[in-house]
């Protein structure tokens, strides 16, 4: 009989600790995993957030560059961004200029910047213009967009399609289409 107890206490330690070895187990299975990101696209090897771009040449700052997320493709050596603001440096006659744009890339090779989607430029003097893209040429200081424009400074308004900015003098020209309207001073 005494075997039998024994043999009893013997299978009741070991299912109680089973017992127990499971629940921790389980319990500790349980806790909650911070949660994975989901991988990047395919072409895209390095995601950021909250970025910021400053393009010098020769010591001199030409222009910066912020956005909201930044997604680097190594193949094609290119930067995704979205949710940019760009501010082109200007002299004391020029002024910055300050472009917004939903979206843009920037060609790590060639600093040039691409932007699309409600792309608009604004500087200190209160010229500005609106399109659907445009491009700024790293190397000329060009900004240009093949699209629809509408460009206002003081009382004149130009639009059209296709222009051509230097940036560094703010020479602009309308390519195509274009119709001109110039407020007068009367009631301001």
């Amino acid at each position: 009989m005494n075997k039998i107890r024994l043999i009893l206490a013997v299978i009741i330690v070991i299912a109680g600790g089973s017992l127990i070895a499971t629940i921790v187990l389980k319990v500790s299975s349980d806790k909650r995993q911070p949660p994975v990101p989901p991988g990047l696209p395919r072409n895209v090897d390095v995601s950021l957030q909250k970025i910021h771009f400053t393009e010098t040449r020769d010591g001199v700052k030409k222009w910066d560059l912020v956005a909201d997320k930044a997604e680097y493709d190594k193949v094609h050596d290119k930067t995704h961004l979205t949710s940019v603001r760009m501010v082109v440096t200007g002299d004391r006659q020029t002024g910055d200029l300050t472009l917004t744009a939903d979206r843009a890339d920037y060609d790590n090779k060639s600093r040039d910047v691409k932007l699309a989607g409600r792309v608009e430029a604004r500087s200190v003097s209160g010229m500005e213009f609106s399109s659907a893209t445009a491009e700024y040429v790293a190397a000329s200081g060009l900004l240009r967009t093949p699209d629809h424009v509408r460009y206002t400074d003081k009382k004149l308004t130009l639009e059209g399609v296709g222009m051509e900015m230097v940036t560094g003098t703010r020479n602009l020209k309308i390519l195509r289409d274009v119709t001109t309207s110039i407020r007068s001073g009367a009631g301001k």
